[in-house]
């Protein structure tokens, strides 16, 4: 019978809605669909692929009051700091997004209960795609890097992420690859009872470190850029700096600070 794990991405389901993306054991792209918004729908899809996991990035419930998550608390003593779960009573709207987690978790309980630690076949497991991504690649990226850093990590681990739509979808089949490993016992967990939280190595280091964003590269030089054939008329930048938008349907400078800052859009012209 054919392994298969799913990974499920939540956004508010009166908003963006879920990403899911099923992974087989070899890697290959199984199902993945964006944006739904019905639970029915969920469960037909998660009953239909018959997973022997689900991974679910959300919490499944509240902190006690008074204390954090024993599993974040875990993680971010090892530098991994992830959104906070508030007790019920400290809830905010930013926190609507969990709530719509829990109903994940209670949609598909009947056939996934929740993970307790140990083996996660059969079971529903919490994971966080960036405590997945940072316990595979040892170490923490810079943010800009995340997507940039979850593609690759997919790619080394088999998996075509050039199909994936978006970052949500990367984040769920990320879910997917954390299951995989998990299957095969080369997984650890944190927290306790059902505040376990999966991840995709057997251990964690002490300390996850991050390291400096590589230096910017600009695409195009500005020598590189191609002259704009002389004879063409173009119309002066719409701030009032005097100088020429540098595409050929642009009406300011490049950002759009230059439509307050003249001098800045006299600098990239070569204007005095």
């Amino acid at each position: 019978m054919m392994t298969v794990a799913v990974g499920i991405d939540v956004g508010l389901l009166d908003g963006k809605g879920l990403d899911l993306v099923a992974l087989d054991a070899s890697r290959r792209i199984r199902h993945a669909v964006q944006h739904l918004r019905d639970l029915d729908e969920l469960t037909r899809i998660v009953k239909t692929l018959a997973p022997d996991v689900v991974c679910i990035d959300s919490p499944s419930q509240w902190a006690e009051p008074g204390t954090r998550r024993p599993a974040e608390l875990d993680l971010a003593r090892r530098g991994i700091n992830l959104y906070a779960t508030p007790s019920a009573d400290r809830a905010r709207p930013f926190h609507r997004w969990m709530q719509d987690g829990f109903r994940v978790y209670a949609a598909l309980a009947h056939m996934y209960p929740r993970y307790t630690g140990g083996d996660v076949r059969g079971k529903a497991a919490g994971y966080f795609p960036h405590a997945s991504a940072v316990a595979l690649n040892g170490r923490i990226g810079e943010f800009a890097e995340k997507v940039p850093i979850r593609r690759q990590l997919l790619a080394e681990q088999g998996v075509d992420e050039r199909v994936l739509i978006g970052a949500d979808q990367v984040d769920a089949a990320l879910g997917a690859v954390t299951g995989l490993i998990a299957l095969v016992g080369r997984h650890s967990w944190v927290g306790e009872g059902t505040d376990a939280m999966l991840l995709p190595v057997q251990e964690l280091r002490a300390r996850y470190l991050r390291t400096p964003a590589a230096p910017a590269v600009r695409s195009v030089s500005r020598a590189a850029r191609p002259p704009f054939p002389a004879d063409e008329k173009r119309a002066p930048c719409l701030c009032g700096c005097g100088g020429t938008p540098a595409g050929r349907r642009s009406q300011f400078m490049p950002g759009p600070d230059h439509r307050i800052n003249p001098a800045t859009g006299r600098r990239w012209n070569g204007l005095p």
